[in-house]
């Protein structure tokens, strides 16, 4: 849940450490707990080991990870285009400036496992426009307490090193109007100002991009589904090492380690009348475990609506049949898609805010985001559609639909160049004719 305040309320160093200290014990052992799962340091690795002779097998699967990336190249695989009627060039010159391909896949993967990511807008020695992603655990924001709880402050707590047992910390608060740095020691409870600088953008300088409502993470539903995987697998494989590792029963005789050792090394065994050796071993019900890991695996893929990609069905299925069977990782996606619609309008409502005081024009609200969904896709069809539609949707919007088109304005320009190209060419203009006319 965000932290609200009223709005005639100070936002004093005081009350930082005590926000600081409340999202240390309430909030950031969950945002922890998501890096590492994601990371694949996940509570499998601390299974109590048994006697030493024992197997112990820890595997990790990494359903987490795979939700994650799985969404991430969904959204973003292709790059997000930003189009307009308008002339964007500046806009995009500070969007190019900033990579931002890299920054919107680097948003996207931020949220999806820590349920928020922060981007942080700021003007370099250089006077440009810079934006990056900022570690969410090292992020508060603080909202308003009123129905439209506008973004009020956030406040960034990050070590100065990592090598101090004790470190000291820097504290940095962004307001709408000003930005203030501070230093703390480890208790987080005194503070030192060190800078204060005016807020140019005159609204808080951080977009916070949150996944849903709960700010809880993509794969955060499935973490105690992927827990069970990794034990039963981990114990099946045990159960298997221990069945190498089989006791051997000697029955009717009497025998010394001496003789069990040649017995061993010579790969002969002299038994007496009577007498048998068999090996004792556990029954391991190898279906009943197979059919535990793909229910698991089902229910994993279910819950967070993404699909088993390596599946062979993905590889012969028709556009329409694929479309069906991603219907529920579309929908998942479709809302996620609004949300970061959303960030991603105020960054570059952030960009025209400055823009706009040195001489540029406010049209953030003119401007297009496109995703484009990163998969395979028959070309073939697609062009069939798109011919289908013609005189029925703008050329622009049908050019947007086909996967190999990066830039639609650019392409809009080029196709046009090539017409005026082509008219020239063949003289539809009519000048040679003119031409010839008058010298008759």
């Amino acid at each position: 849940m965000p932290f609200l305040i009223d709005k005639d309320t100070p936002i004093t160093t005081m009350f930082m450490g005590e926000v600081i200290s409340k999202f240390k014990t309430q909030y950031l052992p969950k945002l922890n707990k998501y890096y590492n799962y994601y990371m694949g340091n996940q509570e499998i690795l601390r299974k109590p080991s048994p006697a030493d002779w024992k197997p112990c097998n820890r595997i990790v699967s990494n359903y987490p990870a795979y939700i994650t990336d799985s969404y991430t190249g969904y959204l973003t695989g292709i790059d997000i285009t930003y189009s307009s009627d308008e002339d964007i060039e500046e806009i995009q010159d500070v969007l190019n400036y900033n990579d931002v391909q890299h920054e919107d896949a680097l948003m996207l993967k931020n949220a999806l496992i820590f349920g928020k990511s922060f981007e942080l807008m700021y003007i370099d020695e250089e006077g440009k426009q810079r934006f990056r992603e900022l570690d969410p655990r090292e992020c508060i924001d603080i909202y308003y307490n009123d129905l439209g709880q506008d973004l009020a402050a956030v406040i960034r707590w990050y070590a100065s090193d990592n090598i101090s047992l004790a470190p000291s910390y820097y504290v940095e608060l962004y307001t709408q109007s000003a930005v203030f740095v501070y230093k703390s020691d480890s208790s987080l409870a005194s503070f030192q100002l060190l800078d204060e600088r005016p807020n140019y953008y005159q609204q808080v300088p951080i977009t916070v991009f949150k996944l849903n409502d709960e700010e809880i993470s993509i794969f955060d539903r499935i973490m105690v589904l992927n827990d069970a995987f990794n034990t039963l697998l981990s114990s099946s494989v045990d159960d298997f090492e221990a069945f190498a590792d089989a006791y051997l029963c000697l029955t009717g005789m009497d025998t010394d380690e001496e003789t069990v050792k040649m017995m061993k090394q010579n790969r002969v065994m002299v038994m007496p009348l009577g007498g048998s050796a068999e090996f004792l071993t556990k029954d391991i019900k190898t279906t009943q475990i197979e059919n535990l890991l793909d229910r698991i695996d089902e229910k994993i893929h279910t819950i967070s609506n993404c699909p088993d990609f390596s599946d062979e069905a993905f590889g012969t299925a028709s556009g329409i049949a694929m479309k069906y069977k991603l219907l529920g990782f579309e929908n998942a996606a479709s809302a996620i898609e609004k949300r970061m619609m959303m960030a991603l309008q105020r960054r570059i409502e952030l960009i025209c805010s400055i823009l706009y005081l040195t001489g540029g024009e406010e049209m953030w609200r003119d401007v297009q985001i496109i995703f484009t969904r990163n998969l395979p896709s028959d070309v073939s069809e697609t062009v069939s559609e798109v011919n289908s539609l013609r005189g029925l949707v703008s050329d622009k919007t049908l050019l947007a639909q086909l996967p190999f088109i990066q830039d639609v304005d650019a392409e809009m320009e080029a196709l046009q160049e090539q017409k005026e190209a082509n008219m020239a060419l063949y003289n539809f203009g009519g000048d040679d004719v003119e031409d010839g006319e008058d010298e008759e």
